[in-house]
């Protein structure tokens, strides 16, 4: 089960960030996230595919489009995998804990 759990502008992602996720979540997509959300910590997601890569990269692209930056924190080592080889160092953040 993945949720999103809002606190002030912080978002924490927590569960898998799979295909069956991405598919359940995308007909709440526009309201996944409040408007004082800026950035999402990835820190507890247990397994992402490229399908989860992809639901973050639309996040930040809508939010782009809204003139709403989205940064995307502390991925976990198996998502940097997956942002080493989609070469999407650009997208994501580390944060000093």
């Amino acid at each position: 089960m993945l949720a999103f759990n809002q606190e002030a502008g912080l978002c924490q992602v927590n569960g898998e960030l799979s295909q069956a996720a991405v598919v359940e979540l995308w007909p709440r997509l526009e309201t996944l996230l409040n408007g004082a959300c800026e950035r999402l910590d990835l820190s507890g997601v247990s397994y992402s595919d490229s399908a989860g890569v992809a639901l973050l990269l639309h996040l930040v692209a809508e939010r782009q489009a809204k003139s709403k930056p989205l940064m995307l924190c502390n991925p976990p080592q198996q998502l940097k995998k997956l942002i080493d080889l989609y070469d999407l160092q650009d997208f994501f953040i580390e944060e000093a804990k």
